[in-house]
């Protein structure tokens, strides 16, 4: 184990600066960004895109978590969060898809799947609301049976199942044996786009804003984005690996999209011999900073472990490149390279 500074300020620039114990290999970038990185900053867009959200500007906000989304589709909050903007500027049909992809990353995402369910009961579509009232109770009683259910998430399911059962009880209520669903507003053919694909609405127009305690669900101070990281990286350090996810999980649904904590959800998630999520988190992580040293390193750590020996050897090569004047990381997996080598020609004995 090495000690390395992982640099939090470059690319999340509500952060500060972090030292911390890493574990087997880098988690900073270190040097300067890539050109060939995104655009746009996405922790800075998703940190615009949370206060123009708590201001009630939608039309900001939507376009502020259009630009996370587009360096970092995956992420679950900004997804959450878009669907929260559409829905405040009255397009809570074109949220669904939001809302299915934070689930489709996050299952157990509680708050997506009971503004799904919602949005389900508004559009007329009871039988997806019910789909959703069932996997929140699922995610209940599965906590309930592994036994390490944390009173906070017991009390957002519990909140959330009495919404929806309240929400669909109503429109029950309130439909008469002939009650058609609510009908869709065409939009006329040809109608302008805006950033985000939709035609455009009034933003403050519409009634069907989410609640002030929707918006305020992952709204948190930014020094708990950074306290959850660095208490990720002391459990790491611990081979504490599914506590670290949790953290992990939590620093980015404050934080934002970061290469840094991409890079230690993957780790994480190899060391619990979960490769197919590890090698996904490991390329989002240089899909925002392909210059990723630490993510680098650790992918071709994984081509090893799965016996892709070839593939590692390319991020050696590309190591090799980002690291002109050598680095550690790089050492680290020509190390591992040759060994790996090494046993391979005693097999063949």
């Amino acid at each position: 184990m090495r000690k390395t500074i992982l640099i939090l300020s470059a690319a999340a620039a509500a952060l500060a600066a972090a030292p911390a114990m890493a574990a087997g290999g880098g988690g900073g970038s270190g040097g300067l960004p890539s050109s060939s990185g995104p655009r746009v900053d996405p922790a800075e867009a998703f940190r615009d895109g949370v206060e123009a959200l708590q201001a009630k500007d939608y039309k900001k906000a939507e376009k502020k978590f259009g630009d996370v989304l587009s360096a970092a589709p995956k992420h679950p909050e900004a997804n959450y969060y878009m669907a929260l903007a559409k829905i405040g500027n009255g397009k809570s049909k074109n949220a669904v898809r939001y809302l299915e992809k934070a689930i489709k990353e996050r299952p157990n995402f509680v708050e997506a799947r009971e503004r799904l369910a919602l949005v389900s009961i508004e559009l007329g579509e009871p039988d997806v609301a019910r789909e959703q009232l069932t996997a929140i109770e699922g995610l209940k009683a599965e906590c309930a049976a592994a036994g390490d259910c944390e009173a906070a998430f017991v009390a957002r399911v519990d909140t959330a199942i009495e919404r929806v059962n309240a929400a669909m009880g109503a429109a029950t209520a309130t439909e008469g044996p002939d009650a058609a669903a609510p009908a869709e507003t065409a939009e006329p053919e040809g109608a302008p786009e805006d950033a985000s694909g939709d035609a455009p609405s009034d933003d403050q127009s519409s009634d069907d804003q989410p609640a002030d305690d929707q918006l305020s669900l992952f709204f948190a101070p930014r020094d708990e984005g950074v306290s959850h990281y660095m208490g990720a990286v002391r459990l790491i350090n611990e081979a504490r690996y599914g506590e670290a996810i949790a953290d992990l999980h939590k620093a980015q649904a404050i934080v934002g999209p970061h290469p840094d904590i991409l890079n230690y959800l993957g780790y994480s998630h190899r060391k619990l011999g979960i490769m197919d999520k590890a090698q996904d988190y490991y390329a989002q992580a240089l899909a925002l900073d392909p210059d990723h040293k630490g993510a680098t390193e650790y992918l071709g750590e994984l081509y090893l472990e799965i016996g892709e020996i070839d593939e590692a050897r390319r991020q050696l090569a590309r190591l090799d490149a980002i690291c002109a004047f050598g680095c550690v990381e790089r050492e680290d997996l020509a190390r591992l390279i040759a060994l790996k080598e090494t046993d391979r020609r005693a097999e063949r004995q």
